[in-house]
């Protein structure tokens, strides 16, 4: 029998979508950049504007951003593959695994923006602190971290793509990322932003959309009709490990498991990429708790119903050997999953070809919103953190910027040359999720505690992070050799080999700092001394607007907002990672009739207060500059002054008041609308 599922839609398909549709999209992002600048002196020739988005971005902007990165073409894929493997509990803890990190990070973020609030990236936080060998080593774990994740994002995404349209692996894999380059070099981060908004609102209507049809395909039916789909296969293919072989608990080894590699893995994915700490950077300081809360509060409805319904769906249709189900007679390959193909066969089941198109924009709006923010923090880092720091330090503001943009250029190519490489060699979405937690934890503690913590020291920095990456890898090799009895593609991409060592990766620099900073003490770190973080800027406004600082009320409100968001993330971690998953484990709860009919319609209410947050929160939050930049682009406004242009003064310092595009929005009211012009010229006046 073949194991060939003929595509539903033409190779045209795939090609239209990669290039016609990207670079439609992307012309339309340069344009929306180039209005910003023009109606709302958003420049992007800055490199505060292009890294950190002028650090005044709202709430909602912020957590749709926050959101988008999140969305990973992974998530929707993979939350799928770990249901058709491990039951709803697979998609539980997809879901678990991944709102802890972002919640979290709100702590993070807001103990950022006190106590630096000129970074633009969190290595050079680190060479401030620590000095040029840990940036060294940081700066080299980081660009990993951000080649792995982007890795991981591709790889599944071009094989649905080719499963869908016929189209190369090879040729989706350098397509995906053009269009996205094209506007990222023109608008920075804050066209990231902007398309994080409109991609995050495409993908959360496919999603809904998905999920409910289904739902109500005739081959299912209803909740109920699911429900019978998923008894029926556990007692024809029951699930290993699983208690009484159900897909309908979580009493699963195998699920928890891939819960904690999951997690840990993800916690290093979020601290160590700096388009994270840029997000932070970039948020007005009232935004930055609530953006990161709520982002991951919203998040855990995508794979949890997504993930379960078509998780669930793909064994019900593949098991009853429904008609409709695109491998009928056979059950899928091991090849099928690890590219995570359960989505793009169910949609193609339950909608035929309407069902294939929906999860080809998806997919391509999951990966280029993601990769947008991966290049524009490897672009930062290359050129502030590399550039700036060792080969040019005195360079201008123009030839960072040029900087940036070569070094979003590198990271494309060379990440797009690592993912052929990865899938010539077949090494697929599936084992790329599972290993890549070895290699981006070993900094994940000490890198948060740059911020945190004023006892680590510098060995403490140094010596954990290497440890914990030779421990790990080590214990990786270890484990798949002495479990399977030799070192393959195959043997190394299980989960207890990954499991284990991404434990060791995780744990051991978490004991280890500690436990030298103690040891071999040295004086406490002084937060003051990262104010030796400068803007980069060639105006001598923005050095006076540096010189005013933050205000004592202003840190005062920042305490208060860490201490909510430090209580919001242990209540979060605790009701979603531990007493929910653990109490219905412990009491090996098989979900009846009732209770998955609630869970199904809780998930898809969630999903549909995601969809209207996203859609709504972050115009109303931005009207006036989105009224501001429409009269404008039909004539019934002026266009701002183009502080680019602006003639310098003898002395060499453009003379210009401090736009709120370079320095920080401090006020904890938070307003997306920058102050007058006037008040602006006071404030500078009287701080000089």
């Amino acid at each position: 029998m073949s194991q060939t599922v003929p595509a539903p839609l033409p190779q045209g398909a795939g090609y239209a979508v990669l290039v016609a549709f990207g670079f439609a999209f992307a012309a339309v992002m340069v344009y929306i950049t180039h209005l910003l600048r023009l109606y709302n002196n958003e420049n992007n020739a800055r490199f505060e504007t292009f890294a950190t988005a002028g650090r005044k971005i709202g709430t909602g902007l912020t957590c749709t951003a926050v959101l988008s990165s999140w969305l990973w073409s992974t998530a929707v894929l993979s939350s799928t593959v770990v249901t058709y493997n491990f039951g709803l509990a697979g998609s539980y803890w997809f879901g678990a695994g991944c709102l802890v990190q972002i919640t979290f990070f709100a702590v993070v973020a807001i103990q950022s923006k006190l106590k630096t609030p000129h970074a633009h990236t969190i290595l050079e936080v680190v060479k401030s602190r620590y000095g040029t060998t840990a940036h060294v080593l940081y700066t080299f774990l980081c660009l990993l971290n951000n080649l792995i994740a982007y890795v991981n994002m591709v790889l599944g995404a071009s094989a649905t793509i080719a499963s869908v349209t016929g189209m190369s692996i090879i040729a989706a894999l350098w397509l995906l990322p053009i269009s996205v380059v094209i506007y990222t070099l023109s608008g920075g981060l804050k066209s990231t932003f902007l398309a994080d908004y409109l991609h995050t609102t495409a993908l959360l209507i496919i999603v809904c959309w998905l999920s409910f049809k289904t739902l109500s395909n005739p081959e299912i039916q209803s909740i109920h009709g699911l429900y019978e789909l998923a008894t029926v296969a556990a007692a024809k293919t029951p699930v290993k490990g699983n208690y009484g072989g159900s897909y309908l608990t979580l009493a699963s080894p195998s699920a928890l498991q891939f819960g904690v590699l999951h997690t840990l893995g993800n916690f290093g994915l979020v601290l160590m990429d700096s388009s994270y700490w840029q997000k932070a950077y970039s948020a007005d300081i009232a935004a930055a708790v609530p953006g990161y809360i709520a982002a991951g509060v919203l998040y855990f409805s995508v794979p949890a119903l997504l993930g379960g319904v078509v998780g669930l769906a793909a064994v019900g249709l593949s098991n009853n050997n429904s008609p409709i189900w695109p491998t009928m007679g056979r059950a899928l390959t091991d090849t099928e999953l690890n590219n995570g193909l359960p989505l793009a066969y169910c949609a193609q089941a339950v909608a035929g070809k309407g069902g294939a198109v929906a999860v080809l924009i998806l997919i391509f709006m999951a990966v280029t919103s993601t990769t947008s923010a991966q290049l524009v923090a490897v672009g930062s880092t290359f050129s502030s953190d590399i550039y700036h720091s060792y080969i040019n330090t005195n360079a201008s503001e123009k030839w960072i910027i040029r900087m940036t943009h070569l070094g979003v250029i590198l990271f494309a190519v060379l990440a797009t040359v690592l993912a052929v490489v990865f899938q010539v060699i077949g090494l697929s979405l599936i084992w790329t999720l599972y290993f890549l937690g070895i290699i981006v934890c070993p900094g994940m503690v000490t890198i948060s505690l740059t911020v945190l913590w004023k006892r680590q020291t510098w060995a403490a920095a140094v010596i954990s992070p290497l440890v914990g990456l030779v421990g790990g890898l080590a214990t990786w090799l270890a484990t798949a050799h002495h479990y399977y009895g030799t070192l393959d593609v195959t043997t190394t991409g299980e989960i207890l080999p990954c499991l284990w060592g991404t434990i060791v990766s995780a744990v051991v620099p978490t004991i280890l700092s500690p436990a030298i900073s103690f040891t071999f003490p040295r004086d406490n770190f002084d937060w003051e001394r990262f104010s030796d973080i400068k803007l980069i800027s060639d105006d001598t406004a923005s050095e006076i607007v540096e010189k005013t600082g933050v205000t004592a009320s202003q840190k005062t409100f920042m305490r208060k907002q860490s201490f909510i968001a430090s209580i919001a993330s242990l209540v979060l971690f605790l009701g979603v990672w531990v007493i929910t998953p653990f109490s219905l484990y412990g009491a090996r709860y098989v979900f009846s009739r009732p209770f998955f009919t609630g869970w199904v319609v809780v998930m898809s209410i969630w999903a549909l207060l995601t969809l209207l947050f996203v859609v709504f929160l972050p115009p109303i939050e931005g009207r006036n500059v989105i009224m501001r930049v429409f009269l404008g682009a039909i004539g019934k406004a002026p266009p701002v002054a183009d502080d680019a242009n602006v003639p310098e003064t003898p002395e060499g310092a453009r003379s210009r008041s401090p736009a709120a595009s370079v320095a920080p929005t401090l006020d904890p009211a938070a307003t997306v609308t920058p102050p007058s012009r006037s008040s602006q010229d006071a404030k500078v006046s009287k701080a000089a």
